[in-house]
C-alpha cells in the first residue's frame, strides 16, 4: 500500500507492540488544552509530531507538538463522526492526511481497515464482513460479527475477526480470511464447543514459536472455568496447533490480552495479559511451554481498562527507555499514572511511571518519532492532551 495507516492500537496486527527505542523517563512533559473530554487519540510523526483526537460527541481535534515541546491546534471540526468509533488516520503522499470516515452502513463500534489502497473490509450495521470501494460494496458474507468486532491484519495481508455472536455480544467463531480480486476467502475457522465464548474485541497476531510466521493470541472464556488465553499456531494457511494456557477458575475473572514479544529475560517470547483489570487486576506473564502456555512472572497493582468503557487500548508495550529489553505500559489503580512494567530473573517489576495529571481516559497514542525516539500521549479527564516528548 501507498498510504500508511496508525491505530489506537498502535500497529494493524492489533499486537500494541512499537518499533524503536526510547529516552523513558528521561522526557519531557507537554500539556494541549483540549475543547471536550477526549475518548481515542491516534499519534504519528511527520517534521513534529500530530495527534488526531476525537472528543465526546464525535468532535476531531489535531493537534501538533514539535520536539521543543511547543504545542498547537491544527484542526478542529465538530461532528466528525460517532465518538464511539476508534478513529483510523491515513497519511498520503498524494492526499495529505486524513481520518479514513465511514458512512451509515458501517458499525458505529468498529472501524474498517484497509486492504490495498483502493478497497477496505468493515463490519456493516447487520454484522456482515463487506468488502468495499470508494463507489460501493464489492463483496458481503454474512457472519454475525459482534458490532465491536475489530479486523486485524497479518504482515502477509491476512485478516483475522470474531464472528458469530452471542447474546452478550461475545463471540464463538474465529475466522481468517484473504481479500483479493474482488472476493473475501475464509482461509480458516473455528467454532468454540459449548459455552466457550471469545473474549474481547479482536485477537491479536504475533509469532510466538519463532517460525518467522505469526499466529493468533486470544482469549477464550467458560461460565465455568473462567478465561484462558489460547494461541493458534498459524503456518500461513491453516491452523496447525491450539495451545492453551491456563484457566482463571472463577466465571467473573476476565483475561485481557494484550501484547507478545520478547519479554522474557533470557529474550523468548512471552504473552502478556492483565487477569480481572476490572477488580484486583494483576498482569501475567506467559511462554510457550511443552505443549501448553505456562505462567512466567505476574505483577499484582496495574490495570489496562476503565469499568464500563469500550476501550481496550490503554496500554503499550516496546522499548520505551532504551535499555534493549522491552517493557508493557499498564495504569496505576488509580488511572492517573503510566507504568512501565519489564521482566527480570526475579519476575516482573516496575521500573518507571509517569504521572499524566489527571485520570487517564483515552488510549495510549505512543508515536515513533522520525529518527528522534518515542513519543506517547494520553487523553485526560480535565480535557487535556499529556504528552511527553524526549528530553531536548
Amino acid at each position: 500500500m501507498l498510504d500508511r495507516y496508525f491505530y489506537t492500537y498502535h500497529n494493524p496486527a492489533g499486537n500494541r507492540f512499537l518499533r524503536g527505542a526510547g529516552s523513558f523517563p528521561n522526557v519531557i512533559a507537554v500539556d494541549a488544552p483540549l475543547r471536550g473530554k477526549p475518548v481515542w487519540a491516534v499519534g504519528y510523526a511527520m517534521e513534529t509530531a500530530i495527534w488526531h483526537v476525537v472528543l465526546e460527541g464525535g468532535t476531531l481535534q489535531v493537534i501538533e507538538v514539535t520536539l521543543d515541546g511547543d504545542a498547537r491546534t491544527l484542526a478542529y471540526e465538530t461532528g466528525w463522526f460517532d465518538g464511539t468509533q476508534p478513529p483510523i488516520v491515513g497519511v498520503s503522499m498524494i492526499e495529505g492526511t486524513y481520518i479514513m470516515r465511514s458512512d451509515a452502513s458501517v458499525s458505529p463500534l468498529s472501524h474498517p481497515i484497509a486492504v490495498n489502497d483502493f478497497e477496505v473490509l468493515y463490519i456493516s450495521l447487520a454484522g456482515d464482513l463487506v468488502l468495499g470501494r470508494e463507489d460501493g460494496v464489492v463483496a458481503s458474507v454474512p457472519i454475525n460479527a459482534p458490532l465491536d468486532s475489530r479486523l486485524v491484519m497479518n504482515s502477509r495481508g491476512q485478516f483475522a475477526l470474531y464472528a458469530k455472536a452471542t447474546d452478550q455480544l461475545a463471540a464463538s467463531t474465529l475466522l481468517v480470511l484473504e481479500a483479493r480480486e474482488g472476493q473475501i476467502r475464509i482461509l480458516a475457522r473455528i467454532d468454540l464447543p459449548g459455552e466457550d465464548a471469545y473474549e474481547g474485541i479482536a485477537p491479536f497476531w504475533a509469532d510466538i514459536d519463532g517460525d518467522g510466521v505469526e499466529d493468533l493470541v486470544t482469549t477464550v472464556s467458560n461460565g465455568s472455568l473462567g478465561a484462558r488465553i489460547r494461541a493458534y499456531v498459524w503456518d500461513g494457511g491453516w491452523i496447525r496447533q491450539e495451545i492453551d494456557g491456563p484457566a482463571t477458575g472463577r466465571g467473573d475473572r476476565w483475561l485481557h490480552q494484550l501484547t507478545a514479544g520478547r519479554f522474557g529475560p533470557d529474550g523468548a517470547v512471552e504473552i502478556v495479559a492483565v487477569r480481572n483489570p476490572r477488580q484486583e487486576p494483576e498482569m501475567e506473564f506467559f511462554r510457550l511451554g511443552d505443549g501448553a502456555l505456562e505462567p512466567a512472572a505476574s505483577l499484582p497493582g496495574v490495570t489496562s481498562h476503565v469499568p464500563g468503557s469500550r476501550n481496550l487500548d490503554q496500554t503499550a508495550a516496546g522499548d520505551f527507555n532504551g535499555d534493549g529489553k522491552p517493557e508493557v505500559l499498564a495504569m496505576d489503580l488509580r488511572r492517573r499514572a503510566i507504568v512501565a512494567i519489564q521482566r527480570n530473573l526475579s519476575g516482573a517489576n516496575e521500573i518507571w511511571r509517569l504521572e499524566a495529571g489527571g485520570e487517564i481516559v483515552s488510549n495510549f497514542a505512543p508515536v515513533e518519532l522520525l529518527g528522534e525516539g518515542l513519543a506517547l500521549a494520553v487523553g485526560t479527564d480535565d480535557n487535556r492532551l499529556r504528552v511527553w516528548l524526549p528530553t531536548p
